[in-house]
């Protein structure tokens, strides 16, 4: 009776061991959403959305995702030269869009 209930007890704490969170942490890459990037540049009018996630949630690196207009995802490094580029120039476009005014609306009276 001692030795199952030893042998219970043995199993039970080999279950709750820390070797579960060193592998775990090891091997958060698993958790990324990227396995390779490309380093090509993409140009902005082929660009839909721009998704970038910074480390956490597993993944221990920053990742940014592009869906072009065809319906591609890419894996780009965020810290590329072009990459920053490129962001700049959306922002900067979005800048320029709000910043004009918009033309008075006149609604036509209906009778």
């Amino acid at each position: 009776m001692r030795l199952s209930l030893a042998a219970l007890l043995l199993l039970l704490a080999s279950c709750l061991a820390p070797g579960h969170g060193i592998l775990e942490a090891n091997y958060t890459s698993l958790k990324c959403k990227c396995s390779k990037t490309i380093s090509r540049p993409v140009h902005p009018n082929l660009i839909e959305r721009i998704q970038v996630t910074p480390p956490g949630n597993g993944c221990p690196k920053s990742e940014a995702l592009i869906w072009t207009r065809s319906k591609k995802i890419l894996c780009v490094n965020p810290h590329d030269r072009w990459f920053k580029m490129v962001i700049r120039s959306i922002q900067r476009n979005r800048k320029a869009l709000s910043s004009t005014p918009l033309p008075p609306v006149s609604k036509k009276r209906t009778t």
